[in-house]
């Protein structure tokens, strides 16, 4: 099915795709994401989303960063942003928050969208993301904590 089929890509046809292309999501009631499983077990995150907006689709994850590392890792990015094309990397520092750093991938919705293109965009945000995560864990810019249970998740809605 494609876009010009349906005329708009909407969230149902968003989660009949993702069910289609065999990516587990769960809906919660504090936000508009879709809240993409295929990344829990990585450690350091905090959350996972894909996000249906009016110009395309918006993946983002957030991983928690050890304060100490908010220097290093503002020098590296630039490298990171270089070797992971297909991402966004950028860092969130809030006042009364653990600082984050923000994986996004991007894709612009047009006429003839097909759930092909969905299932790649996903499966290259999601893969190009755990390559990152293990990264960052090996450079030490991360929380690695047993039980992934992230004291700052709770500050996401």
């Amino acid at each position: 099915m494609t876009l010009s089929e349906t005329s708009k890509i909407d969230r149902n046809l968003l989660q009949d795709w993702l069910r289609q292309s065999r990516v587990d999501f769960h809906v919660c009631s504090n936000c508009e994401g879709l809240h993409i499983e295929a990344l829990r077990d990585i450690e350091g995150l905090i959350d996972s989303r894909l996000f249906l907006e009016p110009w395309g689709l918006l993946l983002t994850s957030e991983l928690e960063i050890r304060p100490m590392a908010l220097l290093p890792l503002a020098a590296d990015l630039g490298r990171l942003n270089m070797e992971y094309p297909t991402l966004k990397l950028f860092q969130d520092v809030v006042d009364d928050a653990t600082p984050q750093l923000v994986v996004a991938g991007v894709l612009p919705a047009g006429a003839g969208l097909t759930l092909e293109q969905v299932a790649n965009f996903l499966s290259i945000v999601i893969g190009a993301t755990r390559q990152i995560a293990d990264e960052c864990l090996r450079l030490d810019y991360l929380f690695a904590q047993a039980g992934n249970a992230q004291p700052g998740s709770n500050a996401l809605h």
